[in-house]
């Protein structure tokens, strides 16, 4: 089981309002294709090396300054994705994968 990695990782609140996590191994492109789409409040961070999604939002939350509402979205985020990684875990472990 390879989870794929990025080396980007940051919010972008869409044309509703709401404000998304994103990732992305190409900020440049990224970033204008957001813009493009008529994203707002684009903030994107550099990750120090490749990382998952969870290990990403972790790096996020222990080492850049977010506000209250990127705060929330991020720690939601970790949510959703640390119970995606326990129920593949678990439906591997079933199958004897692991």
């Amino acid at each position: 089981m390879t989870e794929q990695t990025y080396t980007v990782i940051g919010t972008a609140k869409n044309p509703q309002g709401v404000i998304k996590v994103r990732w992305t191994n190409d900020l440049i492109t990224h970033y204008k294709r957001v813009n493009r789409k008529g994203c707002t409040d684009i903030n994107f961070f550099n990750l120090p090396q490749p990382m998952t999604k969870l290990d990403s939002i972790n790096w996020v939350l222990s080492n850049k300054e977010l506000n209250e509402e990127q705060q929330e979205i991020f720690y939601i985020k970790k949510a959703e994705k640390t119970r995606q990684n326990r129920l593949m875990k678990t439906k591997l472990v079933k199958e004897g994968i692991i």
